[in-house]
């Protein structure tokens, strides 16, 4: 499977950029009523997307070793999920910065890295 770097580079960038407006826009009126903690889920999930992205992109797109890949997605996301909730709690009136929310986010990130290494583990015997 071939994939390009001027396809990867944007849809991650996309990707990454929607989840930020997702994350800053004011979603009450959809999320009222939702009972306490569930956007964990989604926070979750949506963190292990974006490690997977940005790892595909520095994995397949810029050639980089597994380790250098995995490493870096990891801390991109996970610095990136920190200064969302940052945002949230000092620029936004309808968000609050929320430590459950960072570590649903990390816990995205750290399952989905696991499951590369598995993966890779798994493909390499």
């Amino acid at each position: 499977m071939v994939l390009k770097k001027r396809i990867l580079i944007p849809a991650a960038f996309l990707y990454t950029f929607a989840l930020a407006t997702v994350s800053l826009i004011n979603l009450n009126s959809i999320t009222a009523g939702s009972p306490k903690n569930s956007d964990k889920v989604f926070h979750f999930l949506a963190y292990c997307l974006l490690a997977l992205v940005w790892y595909i992109v520095f994995h397949y797109g810029y050639k980089w070793s597994q380790t250098k890949s995995l490493f870096s997605s990891g801390l991109l996301s996970i610095s990136f999920g920190i200064l969302i909730e940052y945002l949230q709690g000092n620029f936004t009136e309808t968000r609050e910065f929320d430590v459950l929310d960072i570590l649903a986010n990390s816990a995205g990130v750290i399952i989905m890295l696991l499951i590369l290494v598995i993966k890779n583990k798994i493909e390499y015997k």
